[in-house]
């Protein structure tokens, strides 16, 4: 098993603020993660800061595979179980429950969007005071994707995000990853290659560490609590259409 000395995503986002050309590494780095699992025929479902680990050069490992689901033959999944986070879950996976969920690895694209823009706005896209209005602006998403006026973001950084926060049938990665690898977001650096990123190219912060012992870049849980950017504490797996009965768990044991 691989060292990882660097913590999670979520604590890098609290002491460091994030750039486009950061944030374009990072993003990247995902994607490559996620077209790994998905070419193994399976999808992750909760990709989040808190999923995304970083080891001793910086570059990130993805991790928590408890929410995977293998697709079948014909590279789909068929659930009618909600599972993930409130902030980073797709429409399509709230519907689950009370429609027939069908869908595919662009389920993980659009949990990439909400990750990306958390990165250079420093909060979700769909926050809200309540589980209720979360799931309320994720499935009317066109109408509650909104952009605040600082920090203003790049055309590409923009487009991107709306392209990952989109319907299903028309998310950005839905025709495979090679289209979101030609994204001007991506292409509109020249510091690394899609070839190169991982051994031949330096990580934009390096976590600090002073030695194999040392846990400087992870929480103290008793010490300070959960993450203050985690917008709620509930079980990964939910009740998410039916908004009549949000905040309680569903458990299909067959």
């Amino acid at each position: 098993m691989d060292y990882i000395p660097g913590g999670n995503f979520m604590t890098l986002l609290e002491r460091y603020e994030m750039n486009e050309n950061s944030a374009s590494f990072y993003c990247a780095e995902v994607v490559l993660a996620l077209d790994a699992i998905h070419s193994m025929g399976y999808i992750h479902r909760d990709v989040k800061p808190d999923n995304i680990l970083l080891d001793v050069y910086g570059h990130i490992k993805l991790a928590d595979f408890g929410t995977c689901i293998e697709m079948d033959k014909d590279g789909l999944v068929r659930s009618n179980i909600a599972i993930g986070t409130p902030d980073y879950i797709c429409p399509e996976i709230l519907k689950s429950v009370s429609t027939p969920g069908v869908y595919g690895p662009e389920v993980d694209w659009w949990s990439v969007g909400v990750f990306l823009y958390e990165m250079l706005l420093d909060e979700t896209p769909f926050d809200a005071e309540s589980l209720v209005g979360v799931y309320h602006k994720i499935m009317n998403h066109r109408e509650n994707l909104i952009f605040p006026e600082e920090p203003v973001l790049s055309n590409a950084a923009r487009t991107l995000i709306c392209a990952f926060l989109n319907d299903q049938s028309t998310r950005l990665g839905k025709n495979g990853v090679e289209e979101i690898k030609a994204h001007p977001f991506f292409t509109n650096q020249n510091e690394w290659t899609w070839e190169t990123i991982r051994q031949g190219t330096s990580a934009p912060i390096v976590p600090l560490s002073t030695n194999d012992e040392d846990t400087n870049n992870f929480k103290d849980l008793e010490k300070n609590g959960h993450s203050s950017k985690e917008s709620f504490s509930v079980s990964k797996t939910f009740v998410g259409n039916q908004l009549s009965f949000v905040g309680f768990s569903f458990s299909n044991e067959a």
